[in-house]
This record gives C-alpha cells, structure tokens and sequence, in this order.
C-alpha cells in the first residue's frame, strides 16, 4: 500500500491516507472472518511500514508509512490519518463484536 511522493503536496493533504485506512480495514476484516467463520489460527498482524522510508528499487520516491517522514525537515515524523485509527482499533475492548 504505496502512495507517491510527491514533493508539492501539501502537508495536510500528505496526512490524510484514507485509501490506507481502507486497506488495512478490509484487511482485518477479512482477517476477523477466517478467525471466526475457518477457526483460523492467527497469532498476528503487522503494518508495513510504520515509517515511510527508502526502497531497495524506488528510493525515496514512495511513500507507504503510518507516520509521514519529512526529510527535510530533520527527518520529523507526523502520524497520518492511519496511524490514528489503526491505534484507535488497538484501544478497542477485545470483545469481538466491534466491527471494523
């Protein structure tokens, strides 16, 4: 789940990821359906990347992080739109009625 990187792209429109929000929220839905409906055993998930950083093959010229790096400004890292809510879902209660 890459986006480009597109250095004229204002900061707020960077943070707003919601093409993310929506991988990662079909993902885990579908995640939830084979634990529950296929008793599949799932130990985990992990986010690729928390942080946007180089590639072997495309460099700096994509962005897939949680948090947006700014490279010119000292490397600062600003949580997108996904890093809030993929925290918002770890504060859920462990009940397993919530829908994602």
């Amino acid at each position: 789940m890459d986006d480009p990187n597109r250095a004229l792209m204002a900061l707020d429109k960077a943070l707003q990821d919601d093409k993310r929000i929506s991988y990662h929220r079909d993902y885990l839905s579908n995640l939830s359906a084979a634990i529950r409906q296929d008793k599949c055993d799932v130990r985990g998930y992990f986010v690729w990347s928390l942080l946007d950083n180089w590639e072997w093959n495309l460099g700096y010229t994509v962005r897939f992080g949680l948090y947006f790096v700014d490279y010119k400004n000292n490397l600062t890292r600003i949580p997108k739109s996904s890093a809030m809510w993929f925290k918002s879902v770890l504060r859920l209660k462990s009940d397993m009625s919530y829908k994602l």
